[in-house]
């Protein structure tokens, strides 16, 4: 039994099993934040009862809406803090995480970076929604028009013109951040999840459990499924082989960064022993 007082010690001085459960339970947020984005959002467009009432070309694109953009960049912000600070054993062995090397660790710090830099630099692109221009939320929900001095904009997506800022844009520095999480959180899925870090996972020799097995084969789907994915994606929205009009008119785009993040979500969920069925 866990002392109570062990909740109080340096995580060097907690019991294994203690810093386990915490890893555990870091991965079931990571995974339920993940999963829930794409649905709210796909709620929210379907049956229309936030404006602009339809839905968006990208999830990226709910930035500008009122509540979902809230919604939007607290995810990604809550997240990116986990990645950032929470996964780093500092040579203390943690069950399930015991064959993390420190490049990887590294790794997951820049997708947490990543994920935050996602939410700091908004995506620009054709919407309903919001112009170009549009760059920084917490100027465009409280600024005034500077053409027309003293007379705030009232409207839930100002249009204000941030004529100097063009250039922050213009490097498509949000589809860069979005394009190395994703591309680092299906290394984890696919190469990083699939190797034994507990000792439970093996057999006698160096087989593995059959839970273990079953695991390997969701986190390796789940893998594939980010990497399709992270191509599509690429494809699409550079317009590679698809046109934009009709990439953009059956929302591809929205649909590729759901189910990349769904795969993304279930594989945490897989890792924080969710799933009683599957765990050894």
């Amino acid at each position: 039994m866990i002392s109570p007082l062990a909740k109080f010690m340096p995580f060097s001085k907690a019991p294994p099993d203690m810093r386990a459960h915490a890893f555990e339970k870091v991965s079931r947020a990571i995974g339920f934040v993940a999963i829930a984005l794409p649905l709210v959002c796909l709620i929210a467009g379907v049956i229309r009862f936030i404006p602009p009432n339809d839905l968006q070309n990208s999830i990226s694109h709910f930035y500008y809406i009122p509540f979902l953009g809230d919604f939007f960049v607290g995810c990604l912000i809550f997240n990116g803090i986990l990645l950032l600070f929470m996964f780093h054993t500092n040579g203390v062995p943690v069950p399930g995480w015991q064959n993390l090397s420190s490049r990887e660790s590294l790794m997951m710090r820049f997708a947490g970076v990543s994920s935050i830099m996602i939410a700091l630099f908004p995506t620009g692109g054709p919407s309903d929604s919001y112009k170009k221009s549009e760059l920084i939320r917490v100027f465009t929900q409280f600024t005034k028009d500077p053409l027309q001095a003293g007379e705030p904009i009232a409207k839930s997506t100002p249009e204000f013109d941030f004529q100097s800022l063009h250039w922050l844009l213009d490097l498509y520095w949000h589809q860069v951040f979005a394009g190395v999480m994703f591309a680092i959180l299906a290394y984890f899925t696919y190469c990083v999840f699939t190797r034994v870090h507990m000792d439970s996972s093996r057999l006698e020799g160096d087989e593995l459990t059959p839970q273990k097995l079953k695991r390997n084969r969701y986190y390796r789907f789940f893998g594939i499924v980010i990497a399709f994915c992270i191509v599509g994606l690429v494809i699409g929205v550079f317009g590679l082989v698809i046109p934009l009009d009709p990439w953009d008119h059956y929302n591809s785009t929205f649909a590729l960064e759901a189910f990349a993040l769904l795969a993304f979500g279930f594989a945490w969920l897989i890792k924080g022993r969710c799933f009683t069925s599957l765990n050894d």
